[in-house]
């Protein structure tokens, strides 16, 4: 199971998440896309309506319930997705507060069982959705850009996704918008913390490119797949099904 994460600010996150999901039930492996976040940006990406209701704790601790609000994704065949949207702020405010972090991971045990692969898309606000995802999830992918100041809130997203699940394997990926993606490669390895793995693929981050494929309600290689965005999830499914996902 790959959480997907991001410090506050940071891009690419939602991005990452739906295309590699995407990536994966297009390798044949029966995907499920986990949306933690309460603007429901996955959901809207792949096509089906954000969740405006009837999410809270019971429903997303208890397996049968949690599994009853997957929806299949129309393209590509084989994804499914847990909705999110501003039902989730009610989820949220059952959580917060609660010293147990272990909701999500109570909810997954059956979807562990009818899935191969699961992504979650995990808010970058740090709190109770995204600790409850940190100790669910088996290894933290991170969207790493250029930026100077990306080192240090890195680190912090690392710290906490460690408080709650130790030992943990996280890799990084590179964010490359058009105004990075001729400089030099070197440099933002040198911005992850210690411990961090970064993947040899870089993610094309193409705002244009991806505002239409969430338009269409569909995944980058599936609206464009001549892109340099499409063809760098190609390099990224691949590495993440090679490194990751057994």
């Amino acid at each position: 199971m790959i959480v997907v994460g991001c410090h506050k600010g940071g891009i690419g996150r939602t991005a990452v998440a739906v295309n590699l999901a995407a990536m994966l039930a297009l390798s044949g492996r029966q995907t499920l896309l986990v949306d933690l976040d309460a603007k429901g940006d996955a959901t809207a990406s792949v096509g089906l309506p954000r969740a405006e209701r009837g999410k809270n704790l019971a429903r997303f601790c208890e397996p049968w319930s949690f599994l009853k609000d997957t929806f299949n994704v129309p393209r590509p065949a084989g994804l499914d997705v847990w909705a999110g949207g501003p039902a989730l702020d009610t989820v949220t405010r059952e959580l917060t507060g609660s010293a147990n972090y272990r909701h999500l991971a109570n909810g997954l045990e059956q979807a562990r069982l009818r899935y191969r692969a699961i992504v979650i898309d995990a808010p970058s606000d740090l709190g109770p959705l995204a600790k409850n995802a940190f100790a669910a999830g088996d290894a933290l992918l991170l969207p790493v850009s250029a930026a100077a100041h990306a080192e240090e809130a890195v680190g912090a997203t690392v710290r906490t996704a460690r408080e709650f699940h130790e030992p943990y394997e996280v890799f990084g990926v590179i964010i490359e918008s058009r105004a990075s993606r001729d400089a030099d490669r070197d440099e933002p390895a040198q911005e992850v913390p210690e411990g961090v793995h970064l993947l040899d693929s870089a993610i094309c981050y193409d705002a244009e490119t991806f505002l239409h494929a969430t338009q269409a309600g569909l995944p980058v290689f599936e609206a464009a797949p001549d892109s340099r965005a499409a063809r760098s999830f190609l390099e990224l499914g691949r590495e993440v099904l090679a490194r990751i996902v057994i």
